[in-house]
């Protein structure tokens, strides 16, 4: 998905220790990506996302629900092919990504962290207006997360099943991501991460990003993010940026 792969990851989950007890957390932002993929005219995407997470044991529930504003659709925020045929400018509702994870082992004491997390994204965008594509995906992930010393150490891996709309063909691409955080000042880490996913159309090109972020934390329940992104294949971003702010209650 677009913010890239990790970003909400990083920020809710792969640098922060295990809740001890069940906690409710959301989080708000904004994202801006450009590029024109491929085609040779130049497509905007501003991404509004409302994100709530619910950690209760070993597991975490996650719901985002999000606006979109999309200027010559050409791809969706998770990177498939949009139906076309739309209006220059569109926006409304997009998609909603509801996920569950499982702590297979919890990080504590310093050893690794592993989420074994599911995730389905239900058609709530309306494909008349290229907001989405009209059909659910459902993907599957490992995300692994490790300290050295000072160090945070992440990585991701995952496959994604995508509904097929009419008249295409969608593979069912694997995905990958690895980064690293590292604090550069009280209460402020920084990182970054290389997110790459197959092809999703026969004609694409695979998904290849470097993301740089910059966490930072105002109080015992609030945290800002900023973070970068640029591609490096036609089916990323030529540019992307944005921030998010999480609240934990």
């Amino acid at each position: 998905m677009r913010p890239a792969l990790t970003l909400l990851a990083s920020l809710f989950a792969g640098i922060t220790a295990p809740a001890l007890a069940d906690t409710f957390s959301m989080a708000t932002g904004l994202d801006y990506s450009s590029g024109d993929y491929g085609t040779g005219t130049t497509s905007e995407i501003w991404y509004v996302p409302v994100v709530g997470k619910y950690e209760t044991g070993p597991m975490t529930y996650k719901v985002t629900v999000p606006w979109l504003r999309i200027t010559n659709p050409e791809v969706g925020p998770d990177g498939a092919p949009l139906p076309g045929g739309c209006r220059e400018v569109e926006s409304g509702m997009g998609d909603t990504v509801a996920s569950a994870g499982y702590a297979l082992l919890d990080g504590s004491d310093g050893g690794m962290l592993v989420d074994l997390i599911g995730k389905v994204k239900f058609p709530t965008a309306d494909e008349d207006q290229c907001l989405g594509t009209g059909e659910t995906d459902y993907s599957g992930q490992v995300d692994i997360t490790k300290a050295f010393g000072p160090v945070t150490g992440f990585a991701t891996l995952g496959w994604k099943k995508f509904g097929d709309p009419p008249d295409s063909d969608f593979d069912d691409p694997v995905f990958a991501s690895l980064g690293f955080a590292v604090p550069v000042a009280a209460g402020t880490s920084a990182g970054a991460s290389y997110d790459w996913r197959q092809k999703v159309v026969s004609t694409g090109s695979e998904i290849q990003e470097l993301t740089l972020f910059i966490n930072h934390k105002l109080s015992q329940e609030w945290k800002i993010q900023l973070y970068a992104v640029t591609g490096f294949s036609d089916a990323s971003p030529d540019a992307e940026g944005g921030v998010l702010l999480y609240h934990r209650f």
